[in-house]
């Protein structure tokens, strides 16, 4: 927090330099920006947050073939991806949105690719939270499934779960030593900034801030320049040798940034 204004403000999460830095993914939403060495590090991906785009553990498997990828989403499926493109084209043709529905029709595939993939990855049709339950799963639990018993293992997390992130991270401060690295969209940032910075605080002590892209889907906080959505990329500090100077470049980053929402400009990011 800015303690001048008691304003949000990004300068506690400026990025460090690295040249191993590449976008991996779609172009707009569900493409990161990470250093490679995360991914080479690892044995396994832990992806929370799938929906219906695969793209990103797809690169990460173009990357590194042997790594193991398990996803897990409790809203999603091969149905249940079929019914919302179903649900689109029908809103798009009642308004005679022609061009629109080709392009959404092209979704019933989905259904399709999404049995090839996890038919050679695992899926868990779970929600990850803070706390144990039916239906319901912490990252120490998916963490332990992922390791299968072997502790020395290192995983790479991505988190994307729509606001529980806050809940997942409060309860997972001593989890981080074999984490190569996490990507993770932080959500209502104009509601949670207080949760926001404590996280950013306790990560702070396992891991560098790689990269930061806002979302330029919700703009920004209300007399701010911070984006009420932003990814972040944080890197293992065991996996730096020494300590990466802070980046001086101006974000987004051109040829590795990309708008979430395409047709739109992206959000310029200050850390000052």
């Amino acid at each position: 927090m800015n303690t001048s204004t008691g304003m949000p403000s990004l300068r506690a999460v400026r990025p460090r330099q690295f040249a191993d830095r590449e976008r991996l993914g779609r172009d707009h939403d569900g493409g990161y920006v990470l250093p490679r060495r995360m991914v080479t590090a690892s044995q396994a991906l832990l992806s929370l947050g799938v929906e219906a785009d695969w793209s990103f553990e797809e690169a990460l498997l173009a990357i590194a073939p042997g790594l193991e990828v398990t996803c897990v989403d409790g809203t999603t499926g091969p149905e249940i991806i079929r019914a919302r493109v179903l649900k689109d084209l029908g809103r798009v043709l009642r308004q005679l949105r022609l061009l629109r529905a080709v392009q959404i029709a092209r979704g019933l595939g989905k259904p399709a690719a999404f049995r090839r993939f996890f038919a050679r990855h695992r899926f868990l049709k779970l929600m990850v939270a803070g706390r144990s339950g039916p239906g319901l799963a912490t990252l120490a639990e998916l963490l332990a499934a992922v390791r299968g018993g072997d502790a020395s293992r290192w995983v790479l997390v991505k988190m994307d779960i729509e606001g529980s992130e806050y809940e997942v991270l409060a309860a997972s401060r001593e989890l981080w030593p074999r984490v190569a690295g996490l990507v993770i969209e932080f959500h209502a940032l104009d509601q949670h900034w207080p949760e926001f910075e404590a996280e950013m605080a306790a990560l702070g002590r396992w891991f560098h801030v790689a990269h930061v892209h806002g979302n330029n889907n919700d703009g920004c906080i209300a007399g701010t320049g911070v984006p009420r959505v932003l990814e972040l990329t944080l890197v293992n500090r065991a996996l730096c040798e020494g300590e990466p100077p802070p980046s001086t470049e101006r974000y987004p980053l051109p040829g590795l940034d990309r708008p979430c929402k395409p047709g739109h400009p992206d959000l310029p990011l200050s850390f000052e």
